[in-house]
């Protein structure tokens, strides 16, 4: 009996708290639907490397299909051949092209994952030109959000790209030598000018940053411009284009495409881009429905010609004879 007193006596008091206290449950931070979100996400991480390892032998069995076929194996070089190309045309002035990633506080973590993969768009289109030009990644912060997102793409570091991680293109290119291209801009890009860096805004916001790349490019003494959109085409939206949308345009220009193709076989069927006639544009119009209307008329004018001819002439007044003559009578 001494032995349980003692027992009794050096137990602590229970507290009551609102874990222990029965007939209630804990507090979570994070709603069901943010914590069905979490799991997904966790089971979507540990999953990636097989779904990689699943494509890559698709890819396998595509290519081998298609050498049974006699098929091309692939849509352009492929990236040891960019290389080699590019070491080669090193002498020769080309497209040089940075896009800005100095807005990784800017951006939600969707808006982030879309732009790496306009990046990863924008280094495919130039890796499947004809003319491939210099590619350049600069802004990039160390372990940021972007560079986090970069890292979930296997490979990402033997893309033939210039990566610059904590700087930005005015320290790492000549300021007098960039051009940062934005549509509030009011001067007009009529042609690429060889040994000028081309700087495109890496800012996926969906409008809530209206005019902050220009602002930030002013600030910084850079020379700004635009795409000559309208004085090519019309468009039924506003003429503010994707980051991977405007260096089509620019690699498409730069292997010697005219403006107005190169833009309506780049921008979107939902903005309703049609080209703008020109003075000889429309000279030319005028002058096809001119011959149109002629061999229109002309059949029928000979149409009706034919029809004149067959009908039977009416003799007129004066030249119609009697038939019988009066006779004078006998007297």
């Amino acid at each position: 009996m001494d032995t349980e007193e003692q027992v009794l006596e050096v137990a602590p008091p229970e507290v009551l708290s609102l874990s222990n206290c029965p007939g209630t449950t804990p507090g979570t931070p994070c709603s069901k639907n943010q914590l069905k979100k979490q799991r997904k996400l966790a089971e979507f991480a540990e999953l990636r490397k097989l779904r990689r390892e699943r494509e890559r032998e698709k890819k396998k069995q595509k290519r081998r299909e298609a050498k049974e076929q006699g098929l091309p194996v692939r849509i352009g070089p492929s990236r040891k051949e960019l290389k080699k190309r590019q070491a080669a045309e090193s002498g020769q002035p080309g497209l040089s092209v940075a896009i800005d990633l100095d807005y990784d506080d800017l951006m939600q973590e969707r808006d982030i994952s879309k732009c790496v993969k306009q990046c990863l768009r924008i280094y495919t289109i130039n890796r499947r030109s004809a003319q491939p030009g210099k590619l350049h990644f600069t802004g990039i912060r160390r372990n940021g959000h972007i560079h986090q997102s970069f890292k979930k793409n296997d490979g990402w570091e033997n893309w033939h790209v210039d990566y610059h991680f904590d700087r930005g293109h005015t320290e790492v290119f000549d300021t007098s030598q960039l051009v940062y291209l934005t549509c509030e801009s009011d001067r007009v890009l009529d042609k690429l000018q060889p040994g000028c860096t081309y700087v495109i805004g890496g800012l996926v916001d969906h409008n809530h940053f209206k005019g902050l790349c220009h602002s930030r490019a002013t600030e910084a003494g850079l020379v700004t411009a635009r795409l000559p959109l309208s004085e090519h085409v019309d468009m039924k939206t506003r003429a503010v284009l994707s980051t991977y949308h405007v260096f089509e345009l620019l690699i498409k220009v730069a292997a010697g495409q005219d403006w107005t193709s190169a833009i309506l076989d780049t921008i979107p069927m939902r903005k309703g881009a049609k080209a703008k006639a020109t003075n000889e544009r429309k000279e030319q119009e005028i002058e096809v429905l001119g011959r149109r209307q002629d061999l229109e008329q002309g059949p029928v004018l000979e149409q009706r010609e034919e029809k004149l001819e067959a009908e039977p002439k009416k003799p007129s007044a004066a030249a119609i004879e009697p038939e019988t003559k009066c006779q004078p009578l006998d007297s």
